[in-house]
């Protein structure tokens, strides 16, 4: 075989795997507990440990996740994943994110949504899984429901 086929092969051999791996599912992330670690007038910082289910038939190394956090649609937190971790193929992970709030410059209008709503506020968790493979763009992700309720 020439070289010049060979580097043909190889090439669609790359492009069929990379069409497969494209074909991942979202991994399910959740939010398991919060634990405060600083706390400034200006910045408060938490640690929150996330869980991860791994829908898909490989390993996922994940680079990075960032997300954020809103309440009654206003962004009171912003975190990234403190190191890269890997998800078993059909299995689960907890890593931890460090997610910082500013408190005082979102309480007001949080205060004004609950208070308008009058009913548990309700929140949104979403961001961006970061794969560690070639050619696989960030996995969205997102959450919501009420404080409060599971």
């Amino acid at each position: 075989m020439s070289f010049c086929r060979l580097s043909r092969a190889a090439g669609i051999a790359l492009l069929l795997e990379g069409c497969a791996l494209t074909s991942l599912q979202t991994p399910t992330i959740t939010p398991q507990t919060v634990e405060l670690t600083d706390a400034g007038l200006d910045q408060q910082q938490f640690r929150v440990q996330i869980h991860v289910q791994n829908p898909n038939d490989r390993p996922l190394p994940i680079k990075s996740v960032s997300c954020t956090l809103q309440v009654e649609g206003v962004d009171v937190g912003k975190g990234k994943s403190t190191e890269p971790f890997t998800v078993p193929a059909h299995g689960e992970a907890d890593f931890d994110m460090i997610v910082s709030t500013n408190f005082a410059a979102t309480v007001p209008g949080l205060l004004r949504q609950i208070i308008a709503g009058g009913q548990l506020p309700r929140y949104q968790f979403s961001g961006w899984v970061n794969p560690d493979i070639t050619l696989i763009p960030p996995i969205p992700f997102s959450k919501s429901g009420q404080l409060g309720t599971p």
